[in-house]
């Protein structure tokens, strides 16, 4: 098939593109600006933004499905407002698209930030409430990017289906992501305390071949989640000790301590001119991780599997050894 990924220099988006390649299909990559992630692979790059429907044109012609993984992810909110624009007005303009275009269908990646995780006593499945503007700006920005593809596929404007990823971690991380971030500064011994809490954390190749399952297997107009294995930060730095032999630290510091601190973070940041090295977003989402993520439905229909989160995390130190990035 000629498949279309939009954010296709993202993390997951670059992995799609490589086992797409591999899997035998033509792929059409759509990157905004930078395109290291793509360099040297068998793709037609077109580059351009899903908030700008000329240019997407050209990127959905010819393609029977696509792939919508572009989004801006954001631990520092939404101040000039982009986040919310990319992440609702970018799933819009590609229905349009390809609705025009006559495409297939289209599998969305949302994420499970996009509903609620309390109560955490309950597990957590794809049925949970969605938040709303009351919540974090990046969260509120994928629940109703999630509801207008739904919509569409639901009415049987096209079809499509939902994914949510939990805490996607990984090699090809070019950017990287904060998870990578943290990989690499718990490597240097940067990192002198743990937060509270944990996430449920899947590896990007995993996640990447439940997408591509689900272009033949998912079904019209439903969510799908894709989850790995939970953990606390404490039992996530003792994995990173036993993939890297690196010592990392076991002090957990109190969720009321990080949070007060918060202002003297932000105007450290400030005289750095650097983002913050953590925020109240981060720091609740590691609060509100949810323990029970239930992916059987995945498992069931989308034959979605998940390594073990050492494998994962040694082949991510080798792959920045090979790049040079750690030592």
């Amino acid at each position: 098939m000629q498949i279309g990924i939009t954010g296709a220099s993202g993390h997951v988006g670059n992995v799609l593109c490589r086992l797409l390649l591999e899997q035998g299909h033509t792929v059409n990559a759509l990157y905004h600006s930078d395109d290291t992630a793509l360099q040297n692979l068998n793709v037609n790059l077109f580059q351009g933004s899903v908030l700008e429907s000329d240019s997407l044109i050209p990127f959905i012609s010819g393609c029977d499905v696509v792939i919508n993984s572009a989004a801006i992810i954001s631990i520092h909110g939404d101040p000039a407002g982009i986040v919310f624009k990319t992440n609702t007005e970018g799933p819009t303009n590609i229905l349009a698209a390809s609705i025009n275009a006559g495409v297939k269908k289209i599998i969305h990646l949302s994420s499970t930030h996009a509903v609620l995780e309390e109560p955490l006593y309950q597990p957590f499945e794809e049925n949970r409430p969605y938040k709303t503007a009351n919540n974090f700006a990046y969260d509120y920005s994928k629940a109703t990017g999630e509801q207008i593809m739904l919509e569409a596929f639901r009415t049987n404007k096209i079809e499509g289906c939902v994914v949510r990823p939990s805490s996607v971690i990984g090699l090809f991380d070019y950017k990287p992501s904060e998870i990578g971030k943290a990989l690499i500064d718990f490597y240097n011994r940067k990192i002198p305390m743990l937060p509270p809490g944990g996430y449920n954390f899947i590896d990007v190749r995993d996640i990447s071949q439940s997408i591509i399952n689900s272009i033949e297997k998912g079904r019209n107009g439903e969510v799908y989640l894709l989850s790995g294995d939970y953990y606390t930060l404490k039992e996530f730095a003792g994995i990173v000790t036993k993939a890297s032999g690196v010592k990392t630290p076991q002090k957990v510091m109190p969720f009321w301590f990080l949070k007060g601190i918060l202002p003297f973070v932000k105007l450290y940041g400030k005289l750095k001119k650097a983002a913050p090295i953590f925020t109240i977003e981060a720091i609740t989402a590691l609060k509100l991780g949810h323990p029970n993520m239930i992916n059987e439905k995945a498992k069931t229909e989308l034959n979605h599997t998940c390594r073990p989160l050492e494998e994962t995390i040694r082949d991510f130190y080798d792959w920045q050894k090979k790049r040079g990035i750690i030592q």
